[in-house]
């Protein structure tokens, strides 16, 4: 099967995007060789996509057009008039010979347009329009697929749960201390993208409230910010720390050490880090939501909304004479994933015929 793929992120975007994007091609490489695979890249990193590339079978195609859902709308559709399939991100190609298949990572921003910014919203909107072109719509949770379905009716027949993994960089590094000042045990954990929609704000709220954290035992925060600003906590407070981006060994060190990871987003399609903090052995409280009741369902839940719920969750974790075991995840391989994946674009590919 000829398969292009939308690679526009592979080396610019958010760290988990770019993660993401190399361990679909690189797993679809090594287990479908028999495969052509072909990736669209903006031009200006055509040099940086062949270093990432090596000596892997994979032809790239330069795009040029700004911003990505631009790039898709118009160029993925022409590139693709030799190939089988053609799988997007977010957008779906106006035209295409190929089958087109779209990855959603969720639609949130319908249900929920108070945690994204104008230039946000400005660039979801045309996600579920342009998927009305789709074949098929994938997404990674059959509780993101089950949003996609109830806010577009018109998709719900499309949508097709495959799931994610944690990319394979993350599962291969060895752990190392990231300089970050504390001490094994010693210390809270949160993962994510520094905006409103993550809820850090509520969470500094109720460790402070209910006197959880001290200089010698603080709350971590590594993430970078992202949309809607939060407001943080005072930079002389050793109570709250910021680490900003931290990379793989670190954050691999952060959830092997932490005496509790806390996950208190408002709302997730997926939740990555949940899946690291589980794989890493963490303890964890999580946001009472459907993806995560979904991730991990033998995990302790909270309101996410309620200060004083937070701070009971964590305060009982750490009441505990020794933390509790990490719970089981349900979370496939990325084989098991781009396996779903080619199985579903194979079938579409197979109906036109």
């Amino acid at each position: 099967m000829k398969v292009l793929f939308d690679a526009y992120w592979w080396v610019e975007g958010q760290p988990s995007g770019r993660r993401v994007v190399d361990s679909f091609l690189r797993t679809w490489l090594a287990d479908w060789p028999e495969d052509e695979l072909s990736a669209a890249v903006p031009a200006r990193h055509l040099d940086q996509a062949r270093a990432f590339a090596g000596g892997a079978p994979l032809t790239l195609h330069p795009v040029r057009a700004r911003p990505h859902g631009v790039s898709v709308l118009t160029e993925l559709g022409r590139l693709a008039r030799d190939a089988d399939a053609v799988l997007s991100q977010n957008y779906t190609p106006l035209r295409a010979r190929a089958v087109r298949a779209v990855f959603i990572h969720d639609l949130m921003f319908d249900e929920h347009p108070e945690f994204f910014s104008r230039v946000e919203r400005a660039y979801f909107a045309g996600m579920p329009w342009s998927a009305r072109g789709a074949d098929v719509v994938l997404t990674s949770t059959a509780a993101e697929a089950a949003r996609i379905a109830r806010v577009r009716p018109r998709l719900a027949g499309k949508v097709r749960p495959v799931g994610l993994s944690v990319p394979e960089a993350f599962r291969t590094r060895v752990a190392k201390d990231p300089g970050a000042g504390v001490e094994p045990g010693r210390f809270l954990l949160c993962v994510g993208r520094l905006n409103v929609r993550k809820n850090v704000d509520r969470l500094i709220d109720a460790v402070l409230a209910a006197d959880l954290v001290r200089p010698d035992f603080p709350l971590v925060v590594v993430g970078e910010p992202n949309g809607l600003a939060i407001r943080g906590a005072d930079a002389d407070d050793r109570r709250v720390r910021f680490l900003g981006g931290v990379d793989d060994e670190g954050l691999k060190w952060l959830y092997e050490q932490c005496r509790l990871f806390v996950f208190p987003s408002l709302d997730e399609g997926f939740g990555l880090p949940v899946v690291e903090a589980a794989l890493s052995g963490a303890p964890m409280v999580l946001s009472d939501i459907p993806a995560f009741r979904e991730l991990a369902p033998g995990a302790a839940f909270f309101d996410p909304m309620s200060t004083a719920a937070i701070g009971a969750a964590i305060g009982d974790e750490l009441g505990r004479p020794s933390p509790s075991p990490s719970p089981e995840v349900a979370v496939p391989s990325w084989s098991e994933v781009v396996g779903r994946i080619r199985a579903t674009l194979a079938e579409q590919v197979a109906a036109r015929r």
